[in-house]
């Protein structure tokens, strides 16, 4: 079929490290199973900000570099506690 010439494996790689770079990651258990006439099985992403019903919430997908990549998300979700010893 034509997949095979279309994709190559270090192209579909560096579409999926793209993919990781925007903050979306593979669902665990979510490998499809090949339809007919498709080249094989699909992969299920997903990103919290990627929603069909929310295209507001795009703006909010940035893209990962050095600088932020250990940040903790804004809002009272990335709010953690201190640890037990450090509690006031």
């Amino acid at each position: 079929g034509p997949a095979p010439r279309t994709f190559r494996a270090t192209r579909f790689l560096s579409f999926v490290r793209q993919l990781n770079r925007y903050g979306f990651y593979k669902v665990p258990g979510w490998i499809g199973a090949a339809v007919a006439g498709d080249a094989g099985a699909w992969l299920h992403y997903r990103n919290p900000r990627f929603r069909r019903d929310r295209p507001d919430l795009l703006f909010r997908i940035k893209r990962r570099t050095r600088a932020n990549r250990h940040r903790l998300p804004a809002g009272p979700e990335g709010r953690r506690r201190p640890p037990c010893g450090l509690q006031q």
